[in-house]
């Protein structure tokens, strides 16, 4: 029984963080998850030769000083770009007034004649995010923060992020302490209601309405799997979310697909749906 209150309580966090990030900007997330303490965001960052990451430092206004500790692997600029230049470790160090804040800085060599990618069925890359690893579209970004014990990526169209608003794919990653059996999950996702998920969101004071909610366990070869699908009106935005639940040995892993009909290319569903297929995680 305590393991059932504990892992819904922690269902019931991510599937409003799940939710709640994919209606907001990339920076709107960066924003909330750091802005109680200064600090280096992200903390960590893995690039492979060639490759560039801008850094921030966030919960302050002043002006930060940007040092690398190995320009021969990795260099930074005054803005905060780093640039990947051969395989090693390196330290970036921001200093705002007399603190020092720190990002280590991995950089790994190119990986060549992925397969995955080279079936993909639009131009594509092989990402890395923690445990996981995933394919999407070349021409999409990736914005990654840490917020309240779980690691989030929002994944977007680059032309989007101008526009403020598109579709967009979003994974919450967490590590499990112990598995969780099939019948504790399925007690836990009986109290997904459309009630309970309009509620979550008038606490984050987000008024919105859902309708043709539907809960069910899918087949995944990574282990147990829930998938939760509505359709959700926004400040006069209507959409689809679709919300994969992953769980394996060692990890959760959740994928919520937001849809808003403005016809991306590659389409969002085709983007997930490749996503679902090549993710591979490493327990």
């Amino acid at each position: 029984m305590n393991q059932l209150k504990k892992f819904g309580k922690m269902l019931s966090i991510v599937l409003m963080l799940s939710m709640v990030m994919q209606l907001a900007l990339p920076i709107h997330l960066t924003t909330v998850a750091n802005a109680a303490t200064v600090a280096v965001n992200p903390k960590k960052v893995t690039l492979e030769v060639g490759k560039t990451k801008i850094l921030k430092v966030t919960g302050t206004k002043v002006k930060a000083i940007w040092k690398s500790s190995n320009v021969k692997v990795a260099t930074v600029s005054k803005t905060g770009l780093v640039t990947a230049k051969q395989a090693g470790k390196a330290t970036i160090t921001a200093t705002v007034k007399t603190k020092k804040y720190i990002c280590i800085v991995t950089v790994k060599d190119v990986k060549k004649n992925n397969p995955l990618v080279n079936a993909a069925p639009f131009k594509a890359q092989a990402v890395t995010s923690g445990a996981i690893s995933y394919i999407v579209p070349s021409n999409w970004n990736k914005t990654e923060t840490e917020a309240n014990g779980y690691k989030q990526i929002v994944l977007i169209p680059k032309t989007a992020e101008a526009a403020g608003k598109s579709s967009n794919i979003a994974l919450i990653l967490s590590n499990l302490k112990s598995p969780i059996d099939s019948a504790t999950l399925e007690s836990l996702y009986k109290e997904v209601t459309t009630d309970a998920l309009v509620s979550q969101f008038a606490q984050a004071g987000m008024e919105v309405t859902i309708s043709n909610l539907t809960v069910n366990s899918y087949k995944t070869e990574l282990g147990l799997g829930y998938v939760t699908q509505y359709d959700l009106n926004y400040s006069g935005t209507a959409m689809k979310q679709v919300i994969y639940g992953i769980y394996t040995n060692k990890h959760f892993i959740q994928i919520t697909v937001t849809d808003i009909n403005d016809n991306l290319s590659p389409d969002v569903k085709q983007v997930a749906d490749y996503l679902l297929k090549t993710i591979q995680v490493s327990e």
